[in-house]
């Protein structure tokens, strides 16, 4: 699997967990989020770590990586705010 696929696969993850709370209350969004989505963020961070050290920063993959890797606080606004989208889309 490439870098790109399983980068996807481990986004399509958090975004199943913001379909099943979709139209639930800020609390109970904020709560399934820490104990649903906050693992797999954090083993999605890891990994992109990890990806960043044998990747050069000058080819288009990691470029973004590095990113991702600067606004990596932000990405993950939606773990401490049950109001706050996932997304801006």
């Amino acid at each position: 699997m490439t870098i790109a696929a399983e980068v996807l696969r481990q986004i399509a993850e958090i975004y199943a967990v913001e379909k099943d709370i979709r139209g639930t209350s800020s609390g109970q969004r904020l709560s399934a989020r820490q104990a649903r989505s906050a693992p797999l963020v954090e083993a999605l961070g890891i990994w992109l770590k990890l990806q960043r050290l044998s990747i050069s920063a000058k080819p288009r993959l990691g470029e973004k990586l590095a990113y991702i890797h600067r606004h990596w606080d932000g990405l993950q606004t939606f773990l401490t705010d049950g109001r706050v989208e996932i997304d801006s889309n």
